[in-house]
């Protein structure tokens, strides 16, 4: 039995590796998934980051805006100058600002453009009707801009100055609300 010898003649017949070239391909290939996956990843990482700083301004807003709801303040006049900025107890790197406004209500006449008896547009009841509606609608509006307050409160991020607004209305609970005087 002759024996099979291993040798360089052996080595350049031998045909079950891989060429320089198929490796190099294979190593191209996986550089541009690894990249693509790197990439990726970094942007789903600074994606994240905004996003927690994001629903963090979102909850200090929330619980600002749910705390003025449950315990409201005296709502008068004195609170519309001024916003109130203080930093959040938990961590001192946020603040909110909070801002009370008062709700006006639109005068609807002249918006609707109506004509007055005196133009001849209207009878003399319908001019009646029409002072009545004038009347209730004063009333109304005096009543509505007592009871109903909107307050802004603005969550900020001191070190990167990003902001998160959130509003709501408010009632007055303490109006002097006028019924029935037409």
């Amino acid at each position: 039995m002759a024996k099979r010898q291993i040798g360089p003649k052996h080595l350049l017949n031998n045909k079950s590796g891989f060429t320089l070239i198929e490796v190099m391909i294979a190593i191209a290939i996986f550089a541009v998934f690894a990249v693509t996956f790197g990439t990726g990843f970094g942007y789903n990482m600074l994606d994240s980051g905004r996003l927690k700083g994001d629903i963090i301004l979102k909850d200090y807003a929330e619980n600002k805006i749910n705390d003025i709801i449950s315990n409201p303040p005296t709502l008068s006049d004195s609170l519309t100058l001024t916003k109130e900025t203080k930093d959040v107890e938990a961590d001192t790197n946020y603040q909110t600002i909070v801002e009370f406004k008062k709700f006006t209500v639109p005068d609807v006449t002249k918006i609707m453009g109506a004509k007055g008896a005196e133009d001849g547009g209207q009878t003399e009841e319908e001019g009646q009707k029409a002072q009545m509606q004038k009347r209730i609608f004063a009333v109304y509006k005096e009543n509505m801009e007592k009871m109903i307050w909107q307050v802004e409160v603005t969550a900020k991020n001191k070190t990167t100055g990003e902001l998160f607004r959130l509003s709501s209305w408010i009632m007055n609970q303490q109006a002097d609300v006028k019924i029935g005087t037409f």
